[in-house]
């Protein structure tokens, strides 16, 4: 166990933080415990040390205390789902086979699609909490961003699959495979559309067909998941999980850790510098809609921020020391 130093990271955007952080975290503390999602109290001050809440409080600062709270719950039960995957040993064994995944995935989109209502007697934990969530946030979005946040799930869990058959067959992705299914598997590309519905915003649909627009919500995406790499490589390690950008350029150019952090770094700043440049290259749908769409790439980018702000500042997850640039 060692605490690796990392070189600062570009990313000129402005760091804020949710005014309601703290009353979110205690109504996640509380919904947490009533759906029954971490098996004891020992297990709930671990992960609350993560401080989940403030991630999400960092990447929507400007949402209402309902919707923060949404995204708080969400947030830390995808962390809890995403550990149970990551860890080895017994408990983790149902989640990594691939039929039980899918079994899971089916009941969770079925959940959303039939807006079904799933007890805790009746679904257990993840079903039940799942139900819950939806009936809150679908209130936040019409029916256009709906169906886009199901099919960006559906994406992400599709995407799980294929990292489940990797880690199955105990092989590494190249590079290049990882670099394009990452964004999915991590859930970061659906986050773009979260916030959509937790910050309150109304663009037509037709917008996030447009080209500039879909690449900006990807580099989002992609610059979230590289930063989170170079944070969390030395825990995946330590578990014996490879299947990091930092480890994976390693291995692919054979270089020292320290080669491969930085050319990390470099891959994660290029794609932010691309993110500011097409920034200002937006297309025009009208006055209207072109102001909401400037907001809502600056949401974007204050996103970028946050998780970076959340990992430096907040979290006990990862353990490293960050240069200054």
């Amino acid at each position: 166990m060692y605490t690796q130093q990392l070189p600062g990271l570009y990313c000129p955007f402005p760091s804020l933080l949710n005014q309601y952080v703290e009353k979110a975290d205690r109504h996640t503390t509380l919904w947490v415990k009533k759906y029954q999602l971490v098996p004891d109290e020992e297990r709930w001050s671990c992960y609350h040390r993560q401080k989940f809440t403030w991630m999400v409080a960092r990447m929507f600062p400007t949402a209402d205390l309902n919707a923060l709270s949404i995204a708080a719950d969400l947030n830390t039960l995808l962390f809890v789902l995403d550990d149970q995957f990551d860890e080895h040993g017994e408990g983790a064994a149902t989640i990594k086979q691939k039929e039980h995944f899918e079994q899971l995935v089916h009941a969770l989109i079925g959940i959303m699609k039939h807006n079904s209502q799933i007890s805790l007697e009746k679904g257990g934990p993840v079903l039940s909490a799942v139900s819950d969530f939806w009936k809150r946030i679908r209130k936040l979005g019409n029916l256009g961003w709906q169906v886009r946040f199901i099919e960006s799930l559906q994406q992400a869990f599709a995407a799980n699959l294929w990292r489940i058959e990797q880690v199955s067959r105990g092989q590494l992705p190249t590079l290049e495979e990882y670099m394009k299914w990452r964004p999915f598997f991590s859930g970061a590309s659906f986050f773009a559309h979260l916030l959509e519905a937790i910050e309150a915003f109304s663009l037509p649909d037709y917008v996030f067909l447009d080209a500039t627009v879909k690449k900006l919500i990807m580099l989002c995406s992609n610059t979230i998941c590289w930063a989170n790499d170079l944070f969390s490589f030395n825990k995946e390690l330590e578990q014996g999980d490879e299947m990091n950008i930092v480890m994976l350029i390693r291995n692919t150019r054979d270089c020292t850790l320290e080669e491969a952090i930085a050319i990390a770094v470099g891959i994660h700043d290029e794609q932010v510098r691309q993110f500011g440049h097409l920034s200002v290259q937006l297309p025009s749908f009208g006055p209207a809609t072109d102001v909401q769409l400037s907001r809502y790439i600056a949401a974007l980018s204050v996103m970028m921020k946050g998780n970076i702000e959340w990992s430096i500042k907040d979290t006990a997850r990862y353990r490293f020391t960050m240069q200054t640039i």
